[in-house]
């Protein structure tokens, strides 16, 4: 046996453990895929195995899927086409070997990792938090070429089915076992005990193979059990599809057609329709950029922030937040299920306690979405404090300010939290368009001042613009992006430059549609016109007001005054963004 693939016979029950060697996460490289070809045959041949579990050796994830790098080595439509019609081969042995196998589930179960969970005769999931189940692939351009177009509808019906292939969103332990796409779900510990006992129970005969409850029920049968309701759930998904991409992205397109294909013409069909267009999509322009995407944002994760050798964040225990309105509440709310003390100050009890009510409403809303349990709520929000004055700063680790954007109020709200905390917290400030370098010139320790600009809302925006100052401290941009990090945010660092990143890209955009208006073209017009371009929908006139209604922070950003009709034309005067981290830092 190989270091990626252990085999433990126990009392008739090969149990299976798959761990790459040196990987964070099991995934399916072309050797592993030989290897797990190898041990199929031993499991279908060896007389004294009568049953199979498949374990993973990673403590969080079972299988991520396939190996992206490999992408990169495909050069045509035919060889991906041959890919994927190669792991059809390999998880139909599976689903159809002689002794029956069990997937026992601990951790992300995504992409191929999913298809091959669906061709085993059992699946148990463990209960842990960090327990997923998606396909994702449309996220690179792709659909799944493991047979998840045709093994998944019919398992968890169409509609679960098109929601998870057409999105690539997570589904948790709950709901999988809701839509029936596991068998069980169980408590970690007993993950593996049970496991084999299910597999003694599929070959004794105990225990029948066959599909979890599943769907069920009058809108089961309207609509998956007959092809007109096939149809309108293809045709409304379809619809659903092109109002989000405008066409531009074909991926989600063509698992419709694998779908379709498959219910209309039969499995077998489905397959070859299947790999046929994963080929032409492995190959396509889009997923080559999303690859790409995929591989940058992977090393962002990894990237500390500042130039090697990079200082060691600090620990971030206790965190205060000025201003518990929606920004400031929207913080606690991500920081507190991370374990963080968060002391949450506003100017009178009225507001504080507003901004308790926001946080304990967002953290509901994970609760009824089965995203975290009763106990974890009450758990989440005994971390969260409010107060109207400074007590309790002694000891804080950070302080985010997230107060109105005027440069004197910030000013005071900074000189106020440097005389109640310890000369080693870090000042952060929240602001989308005022220079961080004219907040600290009110600071004792310019030093320990940075910024840090979360995007509403703040529970659903991924982007945090990490802003720094010629002095602030490589030790304090390491924490915050550190922090941000574990915050589940993707974490950009940038330099004090007008716009700082988001809103530098975003003025010549603007500074474009306020012309079209200037010229008498209707705002919604060039809304629509913007939204089939490929860009989201921005609210023009909002944006506009926006930006025109700063005086300051217009001048600062775009190099003229705002007066009267505004003037949109974007300055061509080019403040640097570089920095001696050119890598790390984005530039204009």
């Amino acid at each position: 046996m190989s270091s990626t693939l252990s085999l433990d016979v126990r009392d008739g029950v090969a149990v299976v453990t798959l761990d790459v060697p040196n990987a964070a996460v099991n995934t399916f490289t072309r050797l592993v895929r030989e290897e797990f070809a190898r041990v199929l045959d031993q499991l279908e041949r060896d007389p004294a195995i009568q049953a199979a579990v498949i374990r993973s050796g990673k403590p969080d994830v079972w299988v991520a899927g396939a190996d992206i790098e490999e992408f990169l080595q495909i050069e045509t439509s035919s060889q991906a086409e041959a890919m994927s019609r190669d792991g059809h081969a390999l998880l139909d042995r599976l689903e159809n070997l002689r002794t029956p196998v069990v997937a026992a589930i601990n951790g992300a179960c995504l992409g191929g990792g999913l298809e091959a969970a669906l061709a085993c005769a059992y699946r148990v999931a463990s209960d842990a938090p960090k327990t997923v189940f998606a396909l994702p692939e449309v996220q690179l351009g792709l659909i799944p070429g493991g047979g998840g177009t045709q093994r998944l509808p019919r398992l968890v019906g169409l509609e679960a089915a098109l929601d998870m292939i057409l999105t690539g969103k997570n589904v948790r332990g709950r709901k999988a076992l809701q839509i029936g796409l596991v068998h069980e779900l169980v408590h970690p510990a007993i993950l593996d005990e049970i496991a084999i006992a299910r597999a003694r129970a599929l070959a004794d005969g105990a225990l029948r193979r066959g599909a979890p409850s599943g769907p069920h029920g009058a809108r089961h049968l309207l609509l998956d059990e007959n092809r007109v309701g096939r149809a309108l759930v293809i045709r409304q998904a379809r619809e659903k599809v092109l109002a989000r991409t405008r066409g531009h992205f074909p991926a989600p397109l063509a698992a419709l057609d694998a779908v379709a294909n498959g219910f209309a013409h039969g499995s077998e069909r489905g397959y070859r329709e299947e790999a046929r267009l994963f080929g032409e999509l492995a190959v396509s322009e889009v997923s080559r950029q999303l690859v790409f995407l995929f591989f940058a944002t992977t090393a962002l994760k990894k990237d500390p922030g500042v130039a090697e050798p990079a200082p060691p964040p600090l620990p971030i225990r206790k965190l205060a937040i000025l201003g518990a309105g929606f920004m400031g509440s929207g913080i606690a709310s991500i920081a507190a299920p991370q374990g963080t003390i968060v002391r949450l100050k506003d100017a009178d009890h009225a507001r504080v306690g507003k901004g308790l009510a926001t946080v304990r409403e967002t953290l509901r809303e994970r609760l009824t979405k089965k995203q975290i349990t009763r106990q974890q709520l009450d758990d989440y929000m005994s971390l969260v404090g409010g107060t109207i004055e400074y007590a309790g700063f002694q000891n804080v680790d950070l302080v985010i300010e997230a107060v109105f954007e005027d440069l004197a109020v910030k000013q005071t709200v900074l000189r106020e939290t440097e005389a109640a905390t310890r000369p080693t917290s870090i000042f952060a400030s929240n602001t989308s368009t005022i220079p961080i370098a004219r907040i600290a010139e009110a600071s004792k320790r310019p030093e320990r001042v940075i910024g840090m600009h979360f995007f509403s809302p703040v529970t659903k925006m991924p982007l945090l613009e990490v802003i720094t100052t010629p002095t602030t401290a490589p030790e304090v941009t390491a924490t915050v992006v550190s922090y941000g990090k574990s915050l589940g945010k993707t974490v950009i660092v940038v330099n004090d430059a007008p716009g700082f990143f988001v809103n530098r890209i975003l003025a010549p955009y603007i500074n474009e549609a306020g012309i079209l208006l200037d010229e008498g073209v209707a705002i919604d017009a060039v809304d629509r016109a913007l939204v089939d371009f490929g860009f989201e929908s921005v609210d023009v006139a909002c944006r506009l007001v926006r930006f025109t209604s700063r005086a300051e922070s217009w001048t600062w950003l775009c190099g003229r005054p705002a007066l009267g009709r505004p003037a949109f034309r974007y300055s061509r005067r080019r403040e640097s963004m570089t920095s001696t981290s050119p890598v790390r830092r984005s530039q204009s």
